[in-house]
C-alpha cells in the first residue's frame, strides 16, 4: 500500500514537471565577416525590366567594410523604363532542412549594409531571402540604405508569416518540408539610364531557432522511471 501511495505521489510529480518544464529550442548559427567568393553565389530573384535588361553581381571586397572585407553587390538596370529588381545572395552552407532538423521556428538576423553615394542611382534595400524548391520569398523587414555609410540592422523572431513570395509557390517550413536556402537580397528600382546601384553587406550573423518541446523529454524520462516503479510494485 505504501508503495502504491509513493507511485501516486510520483505520478503527481510527473504532472508537475510537465506543467513547469520550459520549452527548449535548438539554434543553428551562421556568421560571415570575410565573404569569400567561392562560398557565395548570386541569382536573379525578381526582374520586372523589359527584355530581361537586369544585370547583377556579388564580389568580395577586401577592404572598406565594417571593418575589413565585405560582399559588394551591384544591381544594374539597362533600361529607362520603371522597373524593380532583386538579386539574391546565398552562402553554400546556409541551408536549413526541415526534413532532417524538424519544423522551422524563426530567424534572428543582424548585418551591416551600405550603398555607394558616388553613383547616380538611388538606395538599395537589403533583407533576408529564402529559396525553397526554386521559389523565392523575401522578408518584409530590411535595411534601406542610401549613401549614409554603414548602417547596422537587426531583426528577431522572423517567422514564415514575415516572408512574401516573389512569384509562385508557397513557403512550407513544417516538419518534413523541402530544404530552405537562406541568404540576403538586394533590391532597387530605376534611377536614370543605365541605373547602377552599388551597395554591400558585412558582419552577417544569422540564427535559425528550432523549437524542441522540453516537456516531451521530461515526460519520456518520467514514464521510464514510473514504469520501473510499477514493475517493482507488481513483482513484490
Amino acid at each position: 500500500m505504501a508503495l502504491f501511495s509513493n507511485s501516486r505521489r510520483f505520478g503527481a510529480l510527473v504532472v508537475a514537471c510537465l506543467i513547469s518544464a520550459p520549452a527548449q529550442s535548438m539554434v543553428i548559427s551562421y556568421t560571415d565577416t570575410e565573404f569569400i567568393d567561392a562560398d557565395w553565389s548570386a541569382v536573379e530573384a525578381l526582374d520586372t525590366t523589359p527584355n530581361d535588361s537586369f544585370t547583377f553581381s556579388g564580389t568580395q571586397i577586401l577592404s572598406g567594410g565594417n571593418p575589413g572585407a565585405y560582399r559588394q553587390v551591384i544591381n544594374q538596370i539597362n533600361t529607362g523604363t520603371t522597373s524593380n529588381i532583386i538579386s539574391g545572395h546565398f552562402r553554400s552552407d546556409m541551408i536549413y532542412n526541415p526534413g532532417a532538423d524538424g519544423a522551422f521556428g524563426s530567424i534572428d538576423v543582424s548585418y551591416a549594409a551600405i550603398s555607394d553615394p558616388s553613383t547616380a542611382a538611388g538606395g538599395v534595400l537589403f533583407g533576408v531571402i529564402l529559396r525553397q524548391s526554386g521559389n523565392f520569398f523575401i522578408s518584409s523587414l530590411g535595411a534601406a540604405v542610401n549613401g549614409l555609410g554603414w548602417t547596422a540592422f537587426s531583426a528577431f523572431g522572423l517567422t514564415g508569416a514575415d516572408f512574401s513570395a516573389l512569384g509562385g509557390g508557397s513557403l512550407d517550413l513544417a516538419n518534413g518540408a523541402a530544404a530552405v536556402e537562406i541568404g540576403i537580397f538586394a533590391s532597387n528600382g530605376t534611377f536614370g539610364f543605365p541605373s547602377v546601384n552599388t551597395g554591400g553587406f558585412d558582419n552577417l550573423s544569422l540564427d535559425v531557432n528550432v523549437p524542441e518541446p522540453g516537456t516531451l523529454v521530461v515526460f519520456a524520462g518520467a514514464l521510464i522511471v514510473f514504469g520501473v516503479t510499477r514493475r517493482y510494485k507488481f513483482s513484490t
